[in-house]
């Protein structure tokens, strides 16, 4: 990974409370020795429908934050599992 001092991206309001670790990604997507495909696992619990399509009324699902690099995250975000 290369250093950096500056990130202009778009923000993503992720506008939940209480995120655990299991929850920003599910422990089945951890399994793999390479990072490639993780993406799919990120918030695969309320992203996706039970089809497997995206929600479109999840946020990192929505038009206007597709590219997006930062995540605003609400309180205790990343915490209360066996990972945090």
């Amino acid at each position: 990974m290369q250093s950096f001092t500056t990130l202009a991206s778009t923000a993503v309001p992720l506008r939940m409370e209480n995120v655990d670790t299991d929850q920003i990604i599910p422990a089945k997507y951890l399994t793999a020795v390479t990072k490639e495909g993780m993406g799919q696992g990120l918030f695969s619990w309320i992203r996706y429908n039970a089809d497997g399509s995206p929600k479109a009324d999840f946020v990192t699902n929505m038009p206007e934050y597709q590219g997006a690099e930062i995540l605003i995250a609400g309180r205790n975000f990343g915490s209360g599992s066996s990972r945090e």
